[in-house]
């Protein structure tokens, strides 16, 4: 994933966090087991809300 944006009319509605976890899908569907994110700090509440957790570095999740 590189760069998600969602139009500003459309932010805060559900659908970048809808968007990046069908992206996170995907992923598993291709055999990842850990994904990164690199983000703006004003942006870990989506990040969080996308099923990411807080780790050194960044955001990662992991689908153990």
């Amino acid at each position: 994933m590189e760069d998600v944006i969602v139009h500003p009319q459309s932010q805060g509605m559900g659908t970048g966090v809808e968007l990046v976890k069908e992206l996170l899908q995907e992923s598993k569907r291709f055999g990842l087991k850990i994904v990164t994110v690199s983000y703006e700090e004003n942006k870990t509440k989506f990040y969080k809300a996308c099923g990411f957790t807080a780790g050194t570095g960044g955001l990662w999740l992991s689908s153990k």
